[in-house]
C-alpha cells in the first residue's frame, strides 16, 4: 500500500505541473466563456438589427376588407389599393413589407404578409410586421365595442399555473426555477463527462509513455502490476478530482453565476462528488487495463476508445434526459453502469424530489459490483499488457485473458 502511495504522489504531482493540464483546466474554459459571451452578443445585436428595420419604414397595407379605417399608434403605414401598387413600392425601397386582406378576411383570418426580409435561422421565428399590428387589427375588428372589452380581447387569458408534487401538495418550484435547475443539471452534465474523460486520458497517456520508453521494465522490478495500477488510478483521479473543482468554481462565478439564485441543498455537491469518483475507477480501470495492449500511445488510445465511445451515449438522448428526467428512458440509463454516472447526476440536479428514494442506493449497489467486477478484468489485462511489446493481441487472446483464473 505504502508503494501505491508513493505512485500515486508521483503522477498527482507530475500532471498538475504539465503546461496542457494548465492550459485544459484555467486557459480554455476561459477562451471557450470568451467566445460563448461575444456569439450571445453578435447573436443579439443581429436580431435587433433586423427588428429595427422593420420598424424604420412604413408597413404597406391592402385592404381589401375595407375595415381598417382608423390609424395605428407606435407605426405608420401606407395604403395601396391593390397588389401590384404595393409591389412597385417594394421595388422602389418605400416599404419593406406589406400586408395584404382579402374581402372575406373576417371569414378566413387570412392576412398574407409580403416582404423582402429574407428568413434566417436566428430570426425565423421573428415577425416581419411591427409590434403593434396586432393590437391595431383587434381595435379595428371591434370597432365600437367598450373600451374594457377591447383591452381583455387583446390579453383575454393570464395563466396562473400551479405546479403540484405526486402527493397532491403544492410544489415550491416554478417555471424559471425549473429553466435555472435544467441549465444547472447540463452544466453537471458535460462538468463530470469531460472530467472523467480528462482524467482517464491523462492516466492512458502516462501509461503508454512508460511503456514506449521501456521505463514500466524498470518500475516493475520494485512494485507489483496491481500496486502500479492503484497507484495511478488514485493519483490521477485526483488530479482529475481537482481539474472538476477548478471547473466547478469557474462556472459558478461565471457561466452559471445566475444559478445561485436556485437553492442547491449539499445532496446534489455530495452526489456530484460520489458519482465523478465512481464514474472515474470505472472507466479509468477499464481504459488501463484495456490500454494497456497497445504497443504505442495512438494503439493504446484504439483499444480503449470503445469506452470512450460507450459512455458517451447519453450525449445522443440528453434532450430526453432533461424533458422527462424519471422517465423509462433515464432510469434505464441510470441502471447502465456505463452511462449511470452522469445521468443520476443530470436527474438529480434537475429534479431531486421526483427521484425515489431506493433508487440511488440501488445504482451505487450497480457501480460498485460493476467497479468490482472492472478492475478485477483490467488488472488481469493490466498484468499481461505492461511487457507486451511490438504485437497487438487479437479478441480471442484478450477474451482468454480476462476469463482466465486470477493469479
Amino acid at each position: 500500500m505504502k508503494k501505491s502511495w508513493i505512485v500515486a504522489r508521483h503522477e498527482f504531482l507530475v500532471t498538475i505541473r504539465r503546461v496542457w493540464f494548465v492550459i485544459s483546466t484555467f486557459i480554455f474554459p476561459l477562451l471557450f466563456l470568451g467566445i460563448g459571451a461575444a456569439v450571445l452578443l453578435l447573436t443579439k445585436q443581429t436580431v435587433e438589427q433586423a427588428q429595427a428595420k422593420i420598424t424604420q419604414r412604413p408597413l404597406g397595407i391592402v385592404d381589401g376588407w375595407g375595415g381598417l379605417e382608423s390609424d395605428p399608434k407606435g407605426f405608420s403605414i401606407l395604403r395601396f389599393p391593390g397588389n401590384e401598387e404595393a409591389l412597385q413600392a417594394l421595388r422602389e425601397k418605400s416599404i419593406d413589407t406589406f400586408i395584404v386582406l382579402e374581402k372575406d378576411y373576417l371569414e378566413t383570418g387570412i392576412v398574407e404578409v409580403k416582404t423582402s426580409h429574407k428568413p434566417s435561422i436566428m430570426t425565423a421565428d421573428k415577425s416581419r410586421t411591427p409590434p403593434g399590428l396586432h393590437s391595431w387589427m383587434i381595435a379595428n375588428i371591434l370597432s365600437g365595442v367598450d373600451e374594457g372589452r377591447i383591452a381583455r380581447a387583446k390579453k383575454p387569458i393570464h395563466l396562473r399555473q400551479i405546479f403540484l408534487e405526486k402527493d397532491g401538495s403544492v410544489s415550491s418550484r416554478n417555471l424559471e426555477e425549473a429553466l435555472r435547475r435544467s441549465i444547472m443539471g447540463y452544466a453537471f452534465f458535460f462538468l463530470l463527462f469531460m472530467s472523467i474523460f480528462t482524467a482517464s486520458g491523462y492516466l492512458l497517456q502516462g501509461m503508454a509513455d512508460e511503456k514506449e520508453n521501456r521505463v514500466m521494465e524498470v518500475v516493475l522490478s520494485s512494485i507489483t502490476p496491481d500496486q502500479l495500477m492503484l497507484g495511478k488510478l488514485v493519483g490521477l483521479g485526483a488530479a482529475g478530482l481537482l481539474q472538476l473543482a477548478i471547473w466547478v468554481s469557474m462556472g459558478v462565478v461565471g457561466i452559471l453565476f445566475f444559478a445561485v439564485q436556485v437553492v442547491l441543498d449539499p445532496a446534489t455537491f455530495f452526489y456530484c462528488f460520489l458519482f465523478f469518483l465512481l464514474g472515474y475507477v470505472l472507466f479509468g480501470s477499464l481504459m488501463l487495463g484495456f490500454g494497456a495492449l497497445g504497443t504505442n500511445f495512438r494503439e493504446s488510445q484504439q483499444m480503449a476508445s470503445l469506452w470512450g465511445f460507450i459512455g458517451s451515449a447519453p450525449m445522443f438522448v440528453q434532450i430526453v434526459l432533461v424533458e422527462d428526467p424519471h422517465g423509462t428512458v433515464a432510469r434505464v440509463f441510470s441502471y447502465i453502469p456505463f452511462t449511470s454516472p452522469v445521468t443520476m447526476m443530470l436527474r438529480y440536479t434537475i429534479d431531486p424530489k421526483g427521484m425515489p428514494w431506493y433508487e440511488i442506493p440501488a445504482v451505487v449497489g450497480v457501480l460498485l459490483l460493476s467497479i468490482f467486477l472492472a478492475l478485477r478484468i483490467s488488472a488481469k489485462l493490466y498484468r499481461v499488457g505492461l511487457l507486451l511489446y511490438g504485437k497487438r493481441p487479437s479478441v480471442r487472446e484478450i477474451m482468454k485473458w480476462m476469463f482466465s483464473p486470477a493469479q
